[in-house]
């Protein structure tokens, strides 16, 4: 019997003995393998040191700089500082450097890194951090990788030439070897390590022109795929420590309420295999000898709650609208005289839209292994992160503790959108382990995560225009009311700017050119529900209220709405390049088939600081099947600057596109009695795999540097989905989720919803 078969039956007989399930774990089923104790299957480091895998094949490997190593046999490791989401960086970052480097791309091996400043960036003047968010990874460490990569080369082609005795121009790099083509004459990179490492880095080195690149602007496959596919990588599901314990979370009733008392404490605690019921400040946690043992103990817990205040999706809807037309607003943006030019008369539009509250609802819901070491002053983390330095704050203000004595290792994420950015559930596991003095691994359940998570506020928008003679907008008044996340988690911010750029992302740096115009956000306070960034943070909203009123006003002025998105943009002409790329390949030049209605939208999106600038349009084509409404296919126009790696823009488009089809037709939290409704997959649905369009993307050149593309899909779905149900039925849908039928577009016609 061989060693993972013996074990899988010793944990099938142990389980069958508490009653647990006997089925295999994902791992071992995927993989045929085992996780042996403090081993984890894809390299992970909490700096630069040998990780398992280098250490058990003897692999001696040697600094060049912060990101690249390189063994003796010419294995060459290059450090990851962002975490991989799913969002393509654990390839398309080391494929940076790698192509300055020049290294041989098939000896290459990516490790996670942290702990340096090299890894850290400091993004829309915040403070300086490891993380990874708003679709800045590649923007900000391009130029960082390839001067990376750029300085390592120059170095092994420095001692390489002093080998040969020849100057460093008479030598080129290719595939981990330095080659004097004059002799015939190479050394491979393995060769020169130990030497380059003592030479002083250049900081200016030379980079390579765009026609030398061998890596970049290819459509690299992807280097997570294959440990993905057989189940070798690691999740901080997976993770196993030395001596680990496992905790099941109990969370209240209602949204911000606090444990008082466990009644039967004692008795639980007495459950075979439960070693402790821990009361956290937001939660109680039983910690057991594995999940099983520790979830059903943590069911039958009989705790007494204190109630948090009442929270009503009724009331807060009432409470947005209301807000809209007569609440105090901060002025984001304020040309000529908008209100006083509407007010004068002439064909006015106004439109009033709003968006639900909508929860990250991440496939591997959110855990975390800590082990604080109280005796040592130090606390060891490992986990799907999302930021780094964020737990590292957040642990060491809790333990009284220098950040340089948390040590943060990544795994990968099994999705995040943002969620797994904020460290509650980190600081759960770090509560549960100090108080039992070992290692201890927390899961979160999904009804758990998604009755407390972090969620995207809820928006209202209220619009009004005067078109001039020429259908064009001579002034437009924007009010945005909803929750403010920047007033819930920057405070100060919030407070220095007056408004919430969240709130009106697209809004206050209107792309549109509108003479006067005037965009103001109104905070509707929710104290007992958290908020947080969710993937694109509040375009989702503001860009379907802007799109869905660029739309009406074309209708109000008879004009057909991408020409009129051309006449407010012929100021831009990338924006232009975009809107017309996308609509040739889609083929729109021709009229429409029978049964086939059409959808457009547009968005410059514009990175948090101004840090980016991605233009990207949808061409939607929806038909109505038995009643329901069927988006066919989907072709995406967009210019994120430089390609890095095709495929990985592509895949990011693709999903975004699948994520915000899910936001438009089915996401919605709502509250209740306090508390949330929603509780998993079978009340908050994700978009079937039939319901899937075709997907068409159309990446434009550009000379650009690298811009984000990791979200830039997701906000003009919802308007074109929008005005796609508009031509199939008559009826506006002002409200998300759209309608999925012709019966409930017709019922919120009826009843004014429309």
């Amino acid at each position: 019997m061989s060693q993972q078969n013996a074990e899988y039956q010793a944990s099938a007989v142990a389980n069958a003995a508490s009653g647990a399930p006997t089925s295999p774990s994902r791992r071992r089923w995927l993989g045929g393998m085992s996780l042996a104790a403090g081993s984890l299957l894809i390299p992970i480091s909490a700096s630069w040191v040998a990780s398992p895998e280098a250490r058990a094949a003897g692999e001696n490997l040697i600094e060049i700089n912060d990101w690249i190593r390189i063994d003796a046999d010419g294995t060459t490791v290059l450090g990851l500082s962002q975490c991989e989401v799913g969002q393509g960086v654990y390839t398309g970052l080391p494929q940076v450097l790698a192509d300055e480097l020049d290294a041989d791309w098939r000896r290459v091996r990516v490790e996670f890194v942290t702990a340096r400043d090299a890894y850290r960036t400091a993004a829309a003047n915040e403070a300086l951090q490891q993380f990874v968010g708003a679709s800045m990874s590649v923007t900000l460490f391009y130029e960082r990788l390839r001067v990376a990569g750029a300085q390592a080369r120059e170095a092994l082609v420095a001692v390489a030439a002093r080998r040969f005795g020849v100057r460093t121009t008479n030598c080129v790099t290719r595939e981990g070897r330095v080659l004097h083509p004059q002799s015939g004459r190479s050394l491979g990179y393995g060769e020169l390590a130990a030497e380059a490492a003592k030479q002083p880095l250049n900081p200016h080195p030379q980079l390579k022109n765009e026609a030398a690149h061998a890596l970049i602007g290819k459509p690299v496959p992807r280097l997570d795929t294959p440990s993905k596919v057989d189940g070798s990588a690691v999740f901080g599901i997976d993770v196993k420590v030395p001596d680990m314990l496992v905790g099941a979370v109990r969370m209240a009733p209602t949204s911000g309420g606090t444990p008082l008392a466990v009644r039967n404490r004692d008795e639980i605690k007495a459950r075979k295999g439960v070693h402790d019921v821990v009361v956290a400040k937001d939660a109680v946690i039983v910690v057991a000898s594995d999940y099983w043992r520790a979830k059903t103990a943590c069911d039958a817990l009989d705790v007494e709650w204190k109630v948090g205040p009442a929270a009503d999706s009724k009331t807060i809807l009432a409470q947005r609208r209301a807000a809209l037309l007569d609440g105090h607003a901060g002025v984001a943006t304020n040309i000529g005289d908008a209100p006083g030019r509407i007010a004068a008369g002439g064909k006015v539009v106004t439109g009033e839209y709003h968006t639900p509250y909508i929860v990250h609802a991440t496939m591997e819901p959110v855990n975390a292994t800590v082990h604080v070491r109280k005796d040592k002053g130090e606390i060891e983390v490992w986990g799907p992160i999302q930021g780094q330095d964020k737990v590292r704050w957040a642990l060491g203000g809790i333990f009284k503790l220098p950040p340089e004595k948390v040590t943060v290792h990544t795994t990968f994420l099994g999705g995040s959108f943002g969620r797994k950015y904020v460290p509650d559930f980190v600081i759960h596991a770090a509560v549960a382990s100090a108080a039992v003095g070992r290692p201890v691994k927390v899961i979160r359940s999904r009804e758990d995560d998604m009755r407390h998570g972090f969620y995207r506020p809820c928006a209202s928008g209220r619009f009004q225009a005067v078109l001039g003679h020429d259908g064009l907008p001579t002034a437009l008044h924007v009010r945005v009311a909803g929750q403010s996340l920047y007033n819930v988690i920057k405070k100060d911010h919030y407070e220095k700017a007056g408004y919430d750029e969240t709130m009106l992302d697209g809004l206050y740096d209107l792309a549109y050119a509108v003479p006067n115009l005037r965009v103001e956000g109104i905070d509707v306070p929710q104290p007992n529900i958290p908020v947080s960034f969710m993937r694109s943070v509040g375009s989702t909203s503001s860009v379907f209220f802007l799109e869905s009123f660029i739309d009406e006003m074309a209708e109000a002025a008879g004009i057909d709405p991408i020409e009129y998105r051309k006449r407010l943009l012929k100021h831009d002409a990338l924006a232009i390049r975009v809107i017309e790329t996308t609509v040739t390949s889609a083929g729109w030049q021709a009229k429409a088939k029978p049964g086939v209605h059409r959808g457009f939208g547009y968005s410059t999106y514009t990175g948090r600081g101004a840090a980016f600038s991605t233009y990207v349009a949808v061409a939607v084509e929806l038909r109505v099947v038995d009643g329901r409404f069927k988006v066919d296919r989907v072709v995406c126009g967009v210019d994120c600057g430089r390609a890095i790696n095709p495929n990985l823009i592509r895949a990011n488009i693709e999903g975004g596109i699948g994520f915000a089809l899910t936001n438009t037709f089915k996401s919605q939290i709502t509250f209740a009695n306090g508390g949330v409704e929603q509780s998993n997959f079978g009340d908050y649905p994700l978009l079937y795999l039939v319901e899937m369009p075709k997907i068409e993307t159309v990446i434009l050149p550009s000379d650009r540097p690298p811009q984000g593309c990791g979200e830039v899909s997701l906000p003009p779905m919802a308007p074109a989905v929008a005005q796609a149900i508009r031509r199939a039925t008559g009826v506006r849908a002002r409200s998300m989720p759209l309608p999925q039928t012709v019966a409930e577009a017709n019922t919120l016609s009826r009843e004014g919803h429309a």
